[in-house]
């Protein structure tokens, strides 16, 4: 298995086409309704997130169909439960930081080196009213384009049997 920053130089390849299977599709998607309890959970949630966001994008498992496996539609509500139940936690058990631009309606959520970004999400009354707050702090992109190495990333946190079964 690759280590992180190994993975993380992936990004950084032109050539580098990460690998989405129907396998992990699958196991991502059912990933998406957890609540997570720790850092550990929560980045398995956000590469789930991350590899759904990739394979969105690919002819294989573009979809607008609401019955299809995975659509466009399915994820960005998600995205907006999950940033929701964030703000009704500690921060500091999760291990993150997050922060929300308004202009592009876009979530950035921060994870050890990892900066995970979702375009065009749901903005609740809650995410507006932290949008709008002084809690919602900018910080600068990491550039690390991580669906590009979705699949990896999947692959590392997913199937690293030291972390908690989730």
């Amino acid at each position: 298995m690759l280590k992180l920053k190994d993975i993380i130089k992936l990004s950084l390849d032109e050539n580098h086409n990460t690998e989405i299977t129907l396998e992990n599709v699958i196991c991502a998607k059912n990933k998406l309704d957890k609540i997570p309890t720790n850092k550990s959970d929560l980045l398995k949630i956000l590469v789930a997130m991350n590899l759904i966001n990739a394979a969105l994008k690919r002819k294989e498992f573009k979809s607008k169909e609401k019955g299809a496996l995975i659509y466009y539609g399915m994820l960005k509500p998600k995205v907006s439960t999950l940033l929701n139940y964030m703000l009704d936690v500690e921060l500091t058990d999760l291990k993150c930081d997050f922060y929300i631009d308004k202009s592009k309606k876009c979530a950035y959520i921060e994870v050890d080196e990892l900066q995970f970004s979702f375009h065009d999400i749901s903005i609740t009354e809650k995410l507006q009213i932290f949008i709008d707050s002084d809690m919602n702090k900018p910080k600068p992109w990491k550039e690390i384009r991580l669906q590009k190495i979705a699949g990896e990333l999947f692959n590392h946190y997913i199937n690293d049997k030291s972390q908690s079964q989730f």
